[in-house]
């Protein structure tokens, strides 16, 4: 029996970037990452900053994902709402090898375990799949 392999599963919206949906897929396909501007601020930047954080997501298997998917996007859509007085939809999924990530540790008080991650090379070898959702 073939073992599943682990993944880091990132959700993004369109809406959140100053490109089309197409465009902003085939960025993140050619660079790795939905971080392609140095100068754009991630929210609560001032909190992260200092973690050296290159993405959130969250630790599935490769078996996991088409099930995390409809439920991340849900809590996506929940704590947008919360951190930004509005609702935002996902609409990319953006999924990594884990073994080419990091989590970064202690990011919240008194949790070891983060959902917090750093790239260990560069974010196009890290990247596996883009996703529009």
């Amino acid at each position: 029996m073939a073992s599943s392999k682990d993944r880091i599963l990132r959700l993004i919206s369109s809406s959140d970037h100053d490109m089309s949906r197409g465009d902003l897929i085939s960025m993140i396909q050619e660079i790795g990452t939905d971080r392609y501007d140095v100068n754009r601020k991630q929210i609560f930047d001032a909190f992260y900053q200092h973690h050296h954080i290159d993405f959130f997501g969250t630790v599935v298997t490769d078996d996991q994902i088409d099930a995390k998917i409809p439920e991340l996007k849900k809590e996506f859509v929940a704590k947008t709402e919360g951190d930004r007085a509005e609702a935002v939809t996902p609409d990319i999924a953006i999924i990594y090898d884990a073994d080419q990530c990091e989590m970064v540790e202690n990011v919240y008080e008194g949790v070891k375990e983060s959902d917090c991650f750093r790239f260990k090379v560069s974010a196009k070898d890290a990247l596996k799949e883009v996703i529009e959702i």
